[in-house]
């Protein structure tokens, strides 16, 4: 159940009793039903701690609270606010005052402390009480309290009244006086923003009433004015229909002629179309022939021509073949001699290398010579000598040895692509070789065919100077059917003409009843509108 239903839940048990009420009482009932129940409950669990701990007095006093907060929401239940209200801030005053009188302290602080107290309950009475007299008859109980409390415990134990006392006992009262002025305040203002919530209320009534009134009237004169303008809309639409049924069944009739005579002229359109397409046909027949006539005997002596070449050609494409073949022999022992040099580069590389590991260990026994002569003192210094040149000339060695090495990849690296180009050109001559065979094959089929094609060609020559006489004399009948149909097919228009005038004309009649028929259809639903808006109107107020 969400927030909203508790309230209405709750406002059902203790606040339907004040919907009569004004807005003051029925806003503090909403602050003095919580209020009862928290304190009830606190005190009712209070009341069972203190028992559980052997506090029986106080757990006494707590149940007698929460007895005390029940009887005031049954006090609210039954709709006696005002008597409920004066019940709870005497309770709370009562329970107060035994608290701090009854309690283990005695000191002119219980005064202080009970004039802080104090203005806070009479703070809370400003938010409870629905009237004046509660404020100023709980100020004065708060000031014999705390004058009671003086004189009963502090001042038996003091004697005379110290500064001390004075001070708390004028702090008190002033606390308990400034509390006082503002709940009589709080009361009085809530008093008079209900009395002008009242008068507003009332002003807002009337106004309504007024309102309700005008706009009643205008209602019956929008009725009046809605009924003129259907009624008028109605013979618009009844008129405008006839008109409408008119001008179709005369847009039926000229729709029908129209047909008949698009009908008619749609075929001779075709017929003359068709003329036209086939006298267009026969002279761009005509002149076709005229091409291939022209074109075969070309042919002719292009075919001659390229056999002439082809055997021409067949000679020389014979001896491409031969020297392609030579040429893969050649690459192939290219090749085959790349291959020598690359093993005998890396023999030499192998001699390398075991010359550079000789002048390694011949710079390491120069070292050791060096070493020895120098552990020899002045007998070694020649021996000396002689083992630093021969440890220098190893270095050398070995940077030889070095150089070699790298000229000795460069080689290798040099003649293996050599080798792969080698490789891919004998590849190269082996593929040129058997295209070079494809295509002298395709040119003695080619010559065959140039033989027979020939000997066709000239079928074909004679065969096409009969057909060029055959067009020309259907090209000629053709163009007389074509004129008659075209003279036919203009005298067939203007009568379309004619029926498409009429035609047109009724259709604007008809659009022109359509537009009268759809302002008849709008003034009749802005009237119905306007006198459903109004009515809407009076209902929405009459609900406020």
């Amino acid at each position: 159940m969400t927030d909203g239903k508790r309230e209405i839940a709750l406002g059902t048990k203790f606040y339907q009793r004040y919907d009569g009420a004004d807005i003051r009482t029925r806003k503090k009932v909403r602050l003095l039903a919580p209020a009862a129940a928290v304190i009830g409950l606190f005190a009712l669990l209070l009341g069972a701690l203190m028992a559980i701990t052997g506090a029986v007095i106080v757990a006494i006093m707590m149940m007698a609270l929460a007895v005390f907060c029940g009887l005031i929401l049954f006090f609210v239940i039954k709709g006696r606010y005002q008597l409920a209200s004066s019940l709870f801030v005497y309770g709370l005053f009562a329970v107060m005052f035994a608290a701090i009188k009854f309690d283990e302290y005695v000191s002119v602080y219980e005064c202080y402390v009970f004039g802080t107290l104090g203005s806070f309950l009479l703070i809370t009475t400003g938010l409870l009480a629905t009237s004046r007299v509660h404020v100023h008859i709980l100020t004065l109980l708060n000031l014999a309290a705390i004058a009671l409390l003086y004189v009963v415990d502090s001042l038996p134990l003091e004697g005379v009244p110290s500064a001390l006392a004075i001070q708390s006992l004028g702090t008190s009262g002033v606390l308990v006086l400034a509390g006082g002025m503002f709940s009589s305040f709080t009361v009085k203002m809530q008093r008079v923003l209900v009395d002008e919530c009242v008068l507003s209320s009332e002003a807002a009534r009337l106004q309504f009433e007024k309102t309700t009134a005008a706009v009643q009237n205008t209602q019956e004169a929008a009725a009046s004015v809605s009924a003129s303008l259907s009624s008028a809309a109605h013979e618009l639409a009844v008129a405008a229909r006839e008109l409408q049924d008119v001008a179709a069944d005369e847009a039926k009739g000229v729709s029908a002629l129209d047909e008949v005579l698009e009908l008619g002229e749609a075929s001779e359109r075709m017929v003359a179309a068709g003329q036209e397409r086939l006298g267009s046909a026969l002279s761009a027949y005509s002149a076709k022939v005229l091409e291939a006539s022209a074109s075969v005997a070309q042919m002719l002596m292009s075919l001659r021509e390229i056999s002439a070449a082809a055997s021409e050609r067949s000679g020389g494409v014979e001896a491409l073949a031969a020297l392609a073949k030579d040429g893969d022999e050649r690459v192939s022992y290219v090749a085959q001699s790349i291959d020598g040099i690359v093993r005998a580069t890396g023999h030499m590389n192998e001699m390398n290398s075991l010359i550079g590991d000789v002048a390694k260990r011949t710079n390491l026994l120069g070292m050791n010579a060096s070493i020895e002569a120098a552990h020899a003192g002045t007998a070694g210094k020649g021996f000396g000598v002689v083992a630093e040149e021969i440890r220098k000339l190893s270095e050398e060695a070995s940077t030889g040895s070095s150089a070699i090495a790298r000229l000795l990849s460069d080689t290798q690296e040099a003649v293996g692509k050599a080798s792969s180009a080698g490789k891919e050109t004998g590849q190269f001559f082996a593929r040129m070789a058997e295209e070079i065979q494809r295509v002298s094959n395709t040119l003695g089929s080619l010559l065959e065919r140039m033989a027979e094609l020939s000997t066709g060609t000239a079928e074909v020559s004679g065969a096409i100077d009969g057909f060029r006489d055959l067009a020309a004399s259907a090209f000629s009948a053709a163009d007389e059917s074509a004129k008659a149909m075209r003279e036919s097919s203009s005298r067939s228009a203007d009568a379309r003409n004619v029926a498409s005038g009429l035609k047109a004309s009724a259709e604007r009649v008809s659009l022109a009843c359509e537009l009268l028929l759809k302002q008849a259809e709008l003034i009749q639903g802005l009237g119905e509108k306007n006198a459903e808006s109004v009515l809407q109107l009076r209902l929405s107020l009459t609900k406020g």
